[in-house]
């Protein structure tokens, strides 16, 4: 794998809106050591890279590794990603990395080969690779948070479209937009966890929903998905039936993929469904399966993620793999 036999490590990095996920994998990409830290989006760019590096010299203490026993090093970061540059165009939620070389960054700060990748791509790499979609060459997933991201893998390669922008699957739109309205009716704004608060927001008002009223009043930044769980589970069927309606809107988007992809496996991930997939995915499966194409959708597989926080840095671990074994054979 390298010709310097003392370097054989890698590290996988997750760059979220309100965390970053650092991880030491070795050559199996076997986790040894992690440091998850708070990210407040509205810090400078200093304070980001200095918060970065102390994170990954914590992980690498923790894995019992020293920096030079580093391969490469991978990231994962949300937004528009210029390959093989690294250079992030657009990241809609850390405003500081706006244009920002962040390959160049990294490759200088841990003096190794980096790869950047869009979070949402590396994450299903991730599980393609180890993950759910392990031995599946055409594959498109979908992650339910606050928002809504999408990747496509087609041919077991990443497919980033013209501008490394592919698989925006939240901003689809479901609806012809109401030019009369500011109501958006893209899948993310009807089924990112913002809009599954306000929904449950609403049936709070209504004394519809009293056992999350009890865990989270009618605060909706409390109303988060282990807290909706809990509600359902207690017996909040008007929450219920608010989670299968998004469901529902789920599988609608999934029967246009199916239409458009032709996918083997579609995979569901993100905090939303790491909660509630029980509800989410047999429900979005069956309106898919009525309103896609029924030669077509009759093969497609419907799991759940299976690495949860682990598939970013698992996934920036192995492209950055890939980058170096390639780089070798030539």
């Amino acid at each position: 794998m390298a010709k310097n036999k003392k370097r054989k490590y890698f590290l996988g990095i997750d760059i979220g809106g309100t965390k970053v996920l650092t991880a030491v994998l070795d050559g199996r990409f076997r986790i040894r050591g992690e440091k998850k830290i708070k990210l407040d989006a509205h810090e400078d760019e200093r304070q980001f890279f200095d918060a970065l590096e102390n994170a990954v010299a914590e992980a690498l203490d923790s894995a019992g590794v020293r920096k030079k026993e580093l391969l490469a090093a991978g990231a994962g970061c949300p937004g528009m990603i210029e390959n093989p540059k690294g250079i992030v165009r657009l990241s809609p939620n850390i405003s500081f990395l706006k244009n920002c070389a962040l390959r160049e960054r990294l490759t200088r700060m841990f003096g190794v080969p980096c790869v950047i990748e869009n979070d949402v791509n590396a994450g299903l790499y991730g599980e393609q690779q180890f993950g759910a979609a392990e031995g599946y060459r055409h594959v498109f997933g979908i992650f339910m948070g606050t928002g809504v991201g999408g990747a496509l893998i087609l041919d077991g390669k990443i497919y980033r479209g013209a501008t490394g922008a592919a698989g925006e699957i939240g901003h689809v739109w479901l609806s012809l937009p109401n030019l009369l309205s500011q109501e958006s009716m893209t899948l993310e704004a009807l089924t990112g966890r913002l809009a599954i608060a306000a929904g449950a927001g609403n049936l709070v008002l209504k004394q519809k929903a009293p056992h999350l009223y009890k865990l989270a009043g009618a605060d909706l930044k409390k109303m988060k998905s282990k807290a909706l769980k809990r509600a359902v589970r207690g017996g909040d069927h008007e929450l219920r039936a608010l989670i299968t309606d998004k469901s529902r809107v789920v599988g609608i988007a999934m029967a246009n993929v199916v239409n458009l992809l032709n996918p083997e496996l579609i995979v569901l991930g993100g905090g939303v469904v790491e909660a509630m997939g029980g509800i989410i995915l047999p429900e979005a499966k069956k309106v898919m399966q009525a309103y896609a194409m029924a030669p077509i959708v009759k093969s497609v597989r419907v799991v759940p993620a299976k690495l949860k926080d682990d598939a970013v840095v698992m996934g920036a671990a192995k492209l950055a793999y890939d980058a170096v074994t390639r780089k070798e054979k030539r």
